[in-house]
């Protein structure tokens, strides 16, 4: 371990940490979060914290998560394998009723020596589905008080309100208690001598909209305009999804077509769930610097799927268009060489976990289907994968699913495929080249698809050539044999059986 630890410091150029004193990982999710960032190009978005890390750090331009939506995604950045190897497509579905020996990346640190902690949504937002065995100490998703709602008026029973403003301290929504336990953690963190794995997963700007309303106040609601609610030119219907996550609260339609007024509302209540995470992330961060852990703490802040705030006539996420699949991903490494420079690399979020192998000289398990971008970390020009791969299921549903789409993301195009489950036979295809205006527009830091021109003859040789890489992908990255539904004794199975008991 210690050759492969010089070899990785000599990779990074920089003498960031000796042989001896391994680096600590301070492992920052934030749930919901689109690449609405001042360092990504959004130009109403207030997030100077994040926006100071990232000139500290490698900021990815192109990273993209598996799947867009929270459970799914997370687990295969957790584990390092695709969805269909883990056979987790929904938030229900749990990875070890298919890979019940698995070493998650948390658990790889824990058998390494670390104290691998979590706070808040790591793997999953539901206690039945946490992963005790990756831990050194229990999760810790929540504690009595950290009520989503301040307003006695907005919870009750079910989805409350899609929003709320109270005028409260920081600590009156779960985010700030939560940046106070990690902050409290880390002081104590910095008496020990063993390395720390710290997990902190904020929850913010997951629905309901609900932060301090001086993070509200931090905007005009009049620049929220109405996006364009025309749907993309051709796009087929299973390229939208049914599953109605805004629709479900209260004060919503049940159809999620808004007026102007609740349209500007909930955009503006999206943003200011992103400034005040950003204000909690500013602590967390600062409390590194103030302790003297920075030196010797690899940081990576990621986003786990993107988000649509009513572009294109739908709300949330669950689909394999860009503003679905993108997802913000910055990582700082002590002595890293040209720390604050972008990168244009394409990477997926399941190469996380080599690449934090790699940096903390640790044996990753042989079975990944990520592969580490230390290089793009020594040198921001160096160039990632050739094209990414994301993927969703129609219905969305944790028991079964009749169709698949497979979505390739290469620097200017994006494929998709849509697929007979479990023949994988092709119902319909996608494509989008983002330097035609035709097929799509940029709105501030969003790539947005207006038309899907696949029976455009002028793509004909773009098309061959993707679907011809979208055949060796299926078969080369999918170990696990396609089946028409989960596991037969998944926890959904489980939980059914249990109920009706």
């Amino acid at each position: 371990m210690r050759s492969l630890l010089l070899a990785i410091l000599a990779l990074l150029s920089a003498p960031a940490f000796s042989a001896e004193q391994r680096p600590n990982v301070l492992f920052i999710a934030v749930d919901d979060l689109r690449t609405s960032l001042g360092c990504y190009g959004d130009k109403l978005a207030k997030s100077p914290n994040i926006d100071r890390f990232a000139a500290t750090a490698r900021r990815f331009e192109h990273a993209y998560t598996q799947q867009a939506v929270c459970g799914p995604s997370r687990t295969s950045l957790l584990t390092g394998r695709l969805p269909d190897n883990t056979r987790v497509w929904h938030n229900r579905n749990l990875f070890r009723d298919t890979l019940p020996n698995a070493i998650t990346l948390p658990q790889l640190f824990k058998n390494n020596g670390y104290r691998a902690l979590a706070f808040g949504k790591i793997f999953s937002g539901d206690e039945q589905e946490l992963d005790p065995v990756s831990w050194s100490e229990p999760e810790i998703l929540k504690q009595p008080g950290w009520n989503n709602y301040a307003l006695r008026e907005g919870g009750g029973q079910g989805k409350g309100a899609a929003w709320e403003a109270a005028d409260v301290p920081d600590d009156g929504y779960p985010d700030g208690k939560l940046a106070a336990l990690a902050v409290e953690t880390l002081a104590k963190l910095k008496q020990q001598e063993t390395s720390f794995f710290l997990a902190v997963g904020f929850f913010k700007p997951h629905l309901p909209f609900n932060a301090p309303k001086k993070y509200w106040d931090l905007y005009d609601p009049a620049v929220f305009a109405q996006p364009g609610q025309t749907r993309v030119k051709g796009a087929p219907e299973i390229a939208y999804h049914t599953h109605r996550e805004l629709g479900g609260y209260r004060d919503m339609p049940k159809d999620e077509h808004l007026d102007a007024a609740t349209t500007r509302t909930l955009r503006h209540g999206y943003h200011a769930c992103v400034s005040y995470t950003d204000a909690q992330i500013g602590k967390l961060l600062a409390a590194l610097d103030q302790l003297g852990l920075a030196h010797n703490t690899i940081v990576v802040l990621w986003g786990d799927h993107g988000w649509s705030l009513g572009e294109k006539d739908r709300w949330c996420k669950a689909t394999n268009f860009e503003r679905d699949t993108r997802v913000p991903l910055m990582v700082r490494v002590p002595g890293m060489a040209k720390p604050g420079v972008p990168t244009r690399a394409l990477v997926e979020t399941v190469d996380i976990y080599p690449t934090l192998a790699a940096l903390a000289g640790l044996k990753p398990p042989a079975d990944l289907d990520g592969r580490s971008f230390v290089p793009v970390l020594q040198d921001p020009e160096a160039r990632g994968r050739d094209a990414v791969l994301s993927q969703f299921n129609r219905p969305w549903k944790a028991d079964s699913f009749t169709s698949m789409g497979y979505t390739l993301r290469t620097e200017t195009q994006r494929y998709t495929r849509w697929v007979e489950w479990p023949s994988r036979k092709t119902l319909t295809e996608e494509f989008y080249d983002y330097t035609s205006k035709q097929s799509a527009t940029r709105d501030g830091a969003m790539l947005i698809e207006e038309e899907n021109v696949i029976a455009d003859p002028a793509h004909a040789a773009s098309l061959k050539r993707l679907r011809a890489s979208m055949d060796e992908t299926l078969a080369t990255r999918i170990k696990t044999k396609a089946e028409a539904s989960p596991a037969k004794d998944s926890a959904v199975t489980k939980r059914k059986k249990k109920k009706s008991q």
